[in-house]
């Protein structure tokens, strides 16, 4: 499945998600709709044939529903993270290249005399 079918099924879940808690659904049925997303993610996510870029997203947007299946969610939290993991799939299929990643600071000591 390409990542556009990906996320389009992502934007269809956020849009009944979203209908579900305005109508005072349960968190759970908001969850049971958004595992149809993320059942889609898993099943991409094990094909092996799949590019750097494409494996990061994937695996990022799956992170991101992993939290909407905790029992503590609330449903504004669940929404949310919903939307963050279309957005992630919405980055990685445009066309510029994704920024290069932020190497963390290290810090060293600096020998130095008597004063």
């Amino acid at each position: 499945m390409a990542l556009s079918q990906l996320r389009d099924l992502g934007e269809e879940a956020v849009a009944a998600v979203a209908a579900s808690l305005v109508d005072g659904g349960a968190v759970l049925k908001a969850q049971l709709i958004a595992s149809r997303f993320y059942e889609a993610l898993r099943h991409e996510l094990e094909e092996s044939s799949m590019d750097d870029a494409k494996l990061a997203a994937l695996t990022a947007a799956s992170d991101r529903c992993e939290r909407i299946a905790a029992a503590s969610i609330n449903s504004t939290a669940l929404l949310d993270q919903l939307k963050k993991a279309v957005a992630v799939l919405q980055a990685d299929t445009d066309t510029s290249p994704p920024p290069p990643p932020r190497a963390r600071p290290v810090l060293r000591v600096i020998d130095g005399g008597t004063f």
